[in-house]
């Protein structure tokens, strides 16, 4: 969506259902698999799904609310819910659980390494540390841009470019590695 066109949604938003309407349908299937790759639960999936929605819907409506860029916003508000949940339950949920073991994650493993042996490029993202998986899954899996991956992990841009330079390099080490393991 374009930013221009995000913003006078939000804005309209505040008063107008319909505005609301259209960013939700927008982003309700992002906003989902987001969470429901980090929970692996459906029904969790979709309570966390329908508390960001209503987060946002509650944010929106207030007068003080930034509308810098609600899609960031909305995946960090995303990504709260899911710490809470976990931190609720008192169970661990990490993204070294991405496995690749999913259908779209295949078109996400096409985009990273076409070239490159698939089963190889799973094994090295699951050796990365992660802080680097999760800004290469954020970039290339969600396929969030720059603004809205800077909103979910809270840094600048330029501390974004610096993470993701670290994240390819270490995704390049790693998988020359299992290159090297595998010949």
């Amino acid at each position: 969506m374009a930013a221009d066109h995000e913003r006078s949604l939000v804005v309209r938003a505040r008063e107008d259902c319909a505005a609301f309407g259209e960013l939700y349908d927008f982003y309700l299937p992002r906003i989902y698999g987001f969470i429901y790759r980090r929970v692996q639960d459906r029904c969790v999936a979709e309570d966390l799904t329908s508390m960001t929605f209503q987060r946002a819907l509650e944010n929106v409506r207030r007068s003080d609310f930034r509308n810098d860029s609600f899609g960031g916003w909305l995946y960090r508000v995303a990504s709260n819910a899911v710490i809470d949940h976990v931190r609720r339950d008192r169970r661990y949920v990490s993204l070294s659980e991405f496995d690749g073991r999913e259908e779209p994650c295949d078109l996400a493993l096409d985009t990273l390494g076409a070239a490159l042996d698939r089963e190889q490029l799973r094994t090295a993202i699951r050796q990365l540390p992660g802080n680097h998986r999760e800004v290469l899954v954020l970039r290339f899996y969600d396929d969030l841009d720059v603004p809205e991956i800077c909103a979910v992990l809270g840094c600048s841009r330029e501390a974004l470019a610096v993470r993701l330079h670290r994240a390819l390099r270490a995704l390049r080490t790693a998988v020359a590695k299992e290159s090297c393991d595998v010949a």
